[in-house]
C-alpha cells in the first residue's frame, strides 16, 4: 500500500523542508486546504473529533489526569486500526489493509482498570507479595506485553504477565464493581483462578444466557385477615365466663 497523496492545512508540522524533501523522493502529492475551511479536508478533520471525543470518554471513566493523553491517543488508535470499517471493501481492518494479515485482538483489555501484575523474584524479598496493582495504561509498541502505572511510585512500567480485574478503575475516587457482558465462555468463567493474562470477572453479564422469564404480578387488592376459630382463640377464660362459673356456685 502506498500513499498518493496528502492534504494538509499547511500547518507548521507540515511544512519543513525535511518533509517536503521526503514526500517529494517518495512521490507523494501535497495538496492544501484553503485558509479557514477544514470542510476541505473533512475525513481528517471527523477522524480528530472521533479521536478527541475517546481520549475524553477514556479518561473521564478511568480517573486518570489529563496529563495521560498521550497514553489513553495511542491505546484508541490502537484499538480503532483493529475495527472494521466500511470505509474500506469487504469491511476490512485497517490493520488487515496495512499489514495483509488479520489482527490478533486476544491482548486488548479495558483501558485504565486494574491489573495484578506479577512480581518476579529477585525483586521481591522472602513473604512479601508476588502481585503487584497498578493501572493499565497501554499496549508499548516493540514490545510483547502492556504498559502500567503505578500510582505509588508515579512510574510506568511494561511487564508480560497480568491479571485484569475490569471492573475496578484504581485512579477514580468512586470505583465500584461494574458489571459487563461476558466476553468469555462458560467454562472460563468457572475458574476460580484465571490465567495469565485473563480477566477477573466474578460479576458478569451473561449475553448468550435468555431473559428470565417474571410471572405477572396479580392486581393489588386489600387483604382481610380471617377471623381465627374457636379452636385458635386464647384458652384464656373470659369475664363472661367466669361470671357464668360463680352461678353454678
Amino acid at each position: 500500500m502506498k500513499i498518493k497523496a496528502l492534504r494538509d492545512d499547511k500547518g507548521g508540522e507540515y511544512m519543513s523542508n525535511a518533509f517536503l524533501e521526503f514526500t517529494t523522493a517518495v512521490g507523494i502529492a501535497r495538496q492544501h486546504t484553503v485558509w479557514n475551511r477544514p470542510q476541505q479536508n473533512g475525513v481528517a478533520e471527523r477522524a480528530n473529533r472521533s479521536i478527541a471525543e475517546g481520549v475524553t470518554a477514556m479518561l473521564s471513566e478511568s480517573g486518570l489526569p489529563a496529563s495521560f493523553w498521550g497514553e489513553a491517543l495511542a491505546s484508541y488508535v490502537h484499538v480503532w486500526n483493529r475495527l472494521p470499517t466500511s470505509a474500506i471493501s469487504k469491511a476490512t481492518t485497517p490493520f488487515e489493509l496495512w499489514h495483509g494479515s488479520k489482527p490478533d485482538v486476544a491482548h486488548l483489555r479495558v483501558w485504565g482498570c486494574t491489573a495484578y501484575v506479577h512480581v518476579q523474584r529477585d525483586q521481591r524479598r522472602s513473604l512479601e507479595p508476588h502481585m503487584q496493582k497498578l493501572v493499565f495504561i497501554g499496549y508499548p509498541t516493540g514490545y510483547k506485553g502492556w504498559k502500567f502505572w503505578d500510582l505509588t511510585s508515579k512510574h510506568s512500567i511494561i511487564y508480560e504477565r497480568a491479571n485484569f480485574d475490569e471492573r475496578y478503575f484504581p485512579a477514580r475516587k468512586d470505583t465500584s464493581p461494574i458489571p459487563i457482558p461476558s466476553l468469555l465462555t462458560s467454562e472460563a468463567v468457572s475458574k476460580s483462578v484465571p490465567s495469565q493474562g485473563e480477566r477477573m470477572l466474578d460479576i458478569e453479564l451473561d449475553t448468550d444466557s435468555e431473559d428470565p422469564v417474571v410471572a405477572p404480578l396479580d392486581p393489588v387488592s386489600p387483604r382481610i385477615s380471617p377471623s381465627p376459630s374457636l379452636e385458635q382463640q386464647s384458652p384464656t377464660p373470659s369475664c363472661f365466663n367466669f361470671v357464668i362459673f360463680l352461678l353454678f356456685l
